[in-house]
């Protein structure tokens, strides 16, 4: 505060507070409140005033806030500072403590940083006494720290007792206008710092345990050079042992602190007066502590010589037996998650095997659960704040979760109340791709772009390791190799064929170098983990059809095994996950499915969801659709073998018919006028990029239109037949035409003529208007065939108007329909008369069990087709064994 600002306040406290107290002076300002120093007129004695900061203290309002902290006024003991006085003077809201004639445990670190290891134990002691005693009368401190200790001859007072559980209770989510935050991140437990809203006596005791962390080595368990890298620290690394700091200090003694400090609250101490047991017990007494990873045995001592060789060649020989054993599931599922109003998709199971935190709901808004894997109900990870989460990823500790939020790479603690994430890594160089965590917890590597990173928490600091499109990445065990899946070969064979093509498992160094494929590159490679001792990795391939889950052995110069070994068959599995010791695999089955639907349009009324009929069968994917001009014949694409493939299903008849069988994607069939030639656009050249072909109806070779320097997607036919025009990319537009020899001969237009009307006469896609500006997206344009005049039919004015989107010509070339979209997937189509006038309803779809987003459709004037959604996914849990 200015001297103005505290003059301003001693004489606001003074005049409200004269026939009692008599404001002196200030002794001190922190993250709440300002101390003054204050004589009790009525008892002839000094006290201390805190005076909570004006803008704090209108948020929370002086009535609910003085209710609130009659409750800590009710403490009483040797170890807590006693609320004496309270109220409201003038606007300004205060309590009133003793004056401690001592020093505050922060002064004495300062002064001598480290603390005997005696008079360490006995601090800690009383103020877990404290803390007991507060507990058993149902009060949480929130704010132990080295400030709020006062030390006054041999014992320790605990100050401002229960004033942060007043100010949450009182203020609500009010607080976040303040910009203050309750508690200091050093000493904040995982799920205090995370914004859990159950904050138990537990969280106390890690801030206890903090205090004496520091009390013993001179510093706080963590720091950082920020809020956000202390919190992040706190949420994901362990503490550096005390003893490789300060070797005098007692093992047993080292023990409790570092069981108080788990990231867990369910690992520490249950109360306060276990914690203060176990730092007065003796080495052989023994402390309560959940088992470590890590178990000591006793060795027999053998010449060095023997040591060396022996011991390199028994862990080459171990590793590579290790990485060929067999791996088969012992149990059923002993988990099953299937909820109705949802996807369940991305399950990470916890280190501990116990516990499945997973991505659901709709594609608009999906959030993180977790449920027990030994049942019970889900409840949310965390608050509303982010609605895109995705790909969750436990900490090796446990102890906090790390997912995808909106581009960027948020973290959460793994508490069953839901709490507020914290951004690690945002997105203002680009949406993140994948993120995963280092085996230590210390760094974070992810994918933006086509670069592959690792992001330090502590300071920070983002270092290259290689370039590379990848997702779905997992740090080895080792934490000397990342597994990804990548959408490219990196060894040279195939390419991108597609967003539904297939991909590969590579393996890159995490000191940087090129990625290496240990997948072959001719199936949908998916999903790669990592066995705990990082010398095999298991991932879902469709090498045979369907998405089963494969292990493949790793050897240590980052190279596979053997072959692949198949552990599920017809499992159509999506995602995997694998608990810290092996033994648990989690795995999701999604299904995505766009079937084809019709509807009739009516010549009066309005066709709805009940008069819906489902077309085509068993697929997962529709991307485009068109249907022939006499009704009998729908031509689409779609994902039923793994690829996308251009189809023809004559109507009123189940089984379709490939028409492509590549293994590359292949997209936008659309037949001739004369019904004798299929165009489509495909990846089959494997350059990434699209390209035009044509395939004779009556079973001739298929022709290459154009080159992948052109790029080339949604091709159609002018009405005569005899030109292709589709998008190529930068270019604007493209048509070729067909010579005499069967060449096509390609050009760029500057003026685009598509979606011809049957007849001929009219096209309803330009690049430019008749007055040379952009169509709006918002408008239906019509131009006649031999003029670039072109004539506005159709504008929306207004949101309650529909957006034309989709736009198709009726058979009787005087009507267009289109369609439009909500965010929740209802859909509405509208039809149109050339010569103007406002849009009629002619089909609404507001009643489907599920929803439709695409925005293709088909119409030959009588029916309109349409794709739905019919996606389902669950997740399972099993047990493997190793033989």
């Amino acid at each position: 505060m200015t001297d103005r600002t505290v003059d301003d306040a001693i004489r606001r406290l003074s005049t409200a507070l004269a026939d009692r107290y008599r404001v002196e002076r200030e002794l001190g300002a922190g993250g709440m409140a300002t101390v003054y120093l204050a004589h009790d007129i009525r008892h002839d004695r000094d006290v201390a005033i805190k005076v909570l900061h004006p803008d704090l203290a209108a948020a929370l309002g002086g009535e609910r806030f003085l209710s609130e902290i009659r409750t800590t006024a009710r403490l009483q003991h040797p170890h807590i500072l006693p609320l004496l006085d309270s109220g409201d003077a003038d606007g300004l809201l205060y309590y009133v403590m003793p004056l401690v004639t001592g020093e505050t445990l922060r002064a004495r670190l300062e002064r001598e940083h480290q603390l005997p290891v005696d008079d360490a134990r006995r601090i800690a002691r009383e103020v877990a006494d404290a803390l007991s005693h507060a507990h058993s009368h149902g009060v949480i401190h929130r704010d132990i720290k080295p400030e709020n200790i006062l030390l006054q001859g041999d014992h320790a007072l605990v100050a401002d007792f229960g004033i942060a559980l007043a100010v949450q209770q009182s203020g609500g989510q009010r607080l976040t206008q303040t910009g203050l935050s309750l508690g200091t991140p050093q000493y904040m437990s995982p799920e205090q710092a995370m914004g859990a809203r159950a904050i138990d006596a537990r969280s106390d005791i890690y801030s206890l345990g903090a205090v004496t962390y520091e009390m013993l080595t001179g510093d706080p368990p963590f720091a950082g050079s920020s809020v956000q890298a202390i919190v992040a620290r706190v949420m994901t690394e362990k503490p550096a042992p005390i003893r490789t700091v300060r070797d005098t200090v007692p093992p047993h003694v080292e023990e409790a602190v570092l069981t108080a400090l788990s990231k867990l609250p369910a690992d520490r101490f249950t109360t306060a007066a276990e914690f203060a047991e176990a730092l007065t017990a003796t080495a052989t007494t023994g402390i309560r502590r959940a088992p470590t990873a890590v178990s000591r045995r006793r060795t027999r001592v053998l010449p060095i010589g023997i040591v060396g060789g022996f011991a390199l060649g028994a862990a080459a020989t171990a590793w590579l037996l290790s990485a060929r054993r067999e791996t088969q599931v012992v149990t059923g599922p002993i988990m099953h998650v299937t909820i109705d109003d949802g996807l369940e998709i991305q399950p990470a199971i916890s280190p501990d095997g116990k516990v499945i935190a997973y991505a659901t709901g709709t594609s608009l808004h999906v959030r993180l659960f977790l449920r027990p894997v030994g049942g019970g109900r889900a409840v949310p990870l965390t608050n509303d704040s982010v609605t895109n989460q995705q790909e969750p990823q436990w900490s090796p500790s446990g102890g906090s979760i790390l997912f995808l939020a909106d581009g960027g790479v948020d973290t959460v603690a793994a508490g069953l109340g839901g709490g507020t994430p914290v951004t690690l890594i945002n997105d203002t160089k680009g949406p993140i791709a994948s993120a995963t965590w280092s085996p230590d917890g210390h760094r974070v590597a992810f994918v933006r772009h086509d670069s592959m990173m690792v992001y330090t928490i502590a300071n920070g600091e983002t270092r290259f390791i290689a370039s590379q499109p990848a997702r779905e990445c997992t740090w080895s065990p080792r934490g000397d190799q990342l597994a990804c899946t990548a959408p490219r070969d990196f060894a040279g064979i195939g390419a991108n064929m597609g967003n539904t093509g297939p991909s590969k498992i590579t393996l890159t160094s995490t000191n940087g170098g090129t990625p290496v494929a240990v997948s072959d590159s001719l199936s949908l490679n998916t999903s790669p983990v990592w066995s705990a001792d990082g010398r095999r990795l298991y991932f879902v391939s469709n090498r045979d059809g369907q998405r089963d889950i494969y292990y493949l052995g790793i050897g240590r110069d980052g190279r596979a095994i053997g072959q692949m070994h198949r552990l599920t068959t017809a499992l159509n599995a999506a995602s995997l996950s694998l608990s810290r010791d092996g033994r648990r695999l989690a795995y999701s089955v999604y299904t995505p499915q766009a079937n084809v639907w019709s509807v009739p349009i009516l010549t009066n009324g309005v066709a709805t969801s009940a008069m819906a009929t489902q077309v085509t069968f068993g697929h997962q994917l529709v991307e485009s659709m068109a249907v022939t001009a006499d009704g009998k014949t729908l031509i689409y694409d779609a994902d039923r073998n793994g690829n996308s493939d251009i189809w023809r299903l004559t109507l009123g008849e189940r089984e379709p018919e490939a028409m492509t069988t590549d293994v590359a994607d292949e997209f936008g069939g659309v037949l001739s006028p004369d019904g004798r030639q299929l165009a489509f656009y495909s990846y089959r050249e494997g350059s990434g990029r699209g390209v035009i072909w044509v395939k004779p109806m009556d079973g001739g070779p298929v022709q290459q239109v154009n080159s992948s320097a052109t790029y080339g997607i949604w091709p159609e036919w002018t009405p005569d037949g005899r030109t292709l025009t589709w998008g190529c990319g930068a270019r604007g537009w493209c048509a070729a035409t067909r010579d005499s020899a069967g060449r096509w001969n390609v050009r760029t237009m500057a003026e685009m003529r598509s979606n011809w009307s049957p007849d001929g006469r009219w096209s309803t896609n330009s690049r430019r208007s008749n007055t040379g500006s952009a169509i709006a997206r918002d408008s239906v344009w019509i131009f006649p065939r031999d003029s670039a005049a072109g004539r506005l039919i159709y504008v929306r004015r207004s949101a309650t108007e529909p957006r034309p989107v989709g736009v198709q010509w009726g058979t009787d070339s005087r009507s267009l329909y289109f369609r439009q979209s909500d965010s929740d997937g209802r859909a509405t189509f509208w039809s149109l008369s050339i010569e103007g006038g406002a849009p009629r309803l002619v089909a609404r779809l507001d009643d489907l069990t599920h929803p439709s987003y695409r925005n293709d459709f088909a119409t030959d004037g009588r029916r309109i087709y349409f794709a739905v959604n019919d996606r389902q996914s669950d997740i399972s849990v099993v047990e493997l064994i190793e033989r």
